[in-house]
């Protein structure tokens, strides 16, 4: 089956937009001068654009034109809650909790919360919008030995980070995480309007608080597109740098 031509046209855009072609806040020719570029009917131009503003790559302002979005960036160098992260980058956050529950862990989350066999866990997955768009499905599990309750009321003004604060006294300082390439597959496309197909970049990531304990691992799923920011370091010694 021949693929969609507005899906390619909106992938070639989405790539002129990665390569910076239209920078954050730029205007994109307008839809006349892009179905002439593409020699296809403006319609099918529209679809593709239609598409590019779904995934937040684009913004549309009524009798203004299509601008390059402003997508927000993840840092990975101070370690905030993603509510903090947007918020502190003017954005529009909201939190939509899909569950939250007390189960028996897979093996890989026991394994990394340092469980025992019978031990249970708490799991917290939602999907977090950025001006509107949903970019990450989360889902995390906590042990329920140290977090009881917690599963009934999770988040505080939409962060699972404040809820620990407040109401456990825990403040999360040091986390190790990865990030891989992959598709979104079945539930999470849902949960973040897209193909199962589509890319997003995974991200597992092991929390712990001041006293070295573990608190929480985390599986997200983030639409592609949204860069995450590193800053590094070389560490000083005695003589110099290393």
């Amino acid at each position: 089956m021949s693929r969609p031509v507005h899906i390619s046209i909106r992938d070639d855009l989405r790539s002129r937009i990665d390569a910076g072609e239209w920078g954050p806040g730029e205007r994109l020719p307008s839809e006349t001068e892009l179905a002439a570029r593409y020699g296809v009917a403006r319609m099918t131009i529209r679809q593709a654009v239609g598409a590019l503003a779904t995934e937040g790559n684009v913004v549309r302002r009524q009798g203004l034109g299509t601008f390059a979005a402003n997508r927000p960036t993840r840092s990975a160098e101070l370690l905030l809650s993603f509510t903090e992260e947007m918020r502190g980058q003017g954005r529009e956050v909201q939190t939509k909790l899909i569950n939250a529950a007390m189960e028996q862990p897979p093996p890989a989350v026991r394994s990394a919360l340092l469980l025992g066999q019978s031990a249970a866990a708490v799991t917290v997955r939602r999907v977090r919008l950025v001006d509107a768009c949903p970019i990450l499905v989360q889902n995390s599990w906590l042990p329920c030995a140290r977090f009881a309750g917690l599963a009934a009321d999770p988040l505080l003004d939409g962060s699972l980070y404040a809820m620990l604060e407040a109401r456990y006294g825990v403040r999360i300082v040091r986390a190790k995480q990865s990030v891989t390439a992959a598709t979104a597959g079945e539930i999470d496309s849902a949960a973040l309007d897209l193909k199962p197909d589509e890319p997003v970049l995974k991200i597992s990531r092991t929390t712990y608080d001041s006293s070295n304990l573990v608190v929480e691992y985390a599986l997200s799923a983030m639409r592609a597109g949204y860069p995450i920011e590193t800053v590094m370091q070389r560490r000083s010694t005695p003589d110099g740098f290393e």
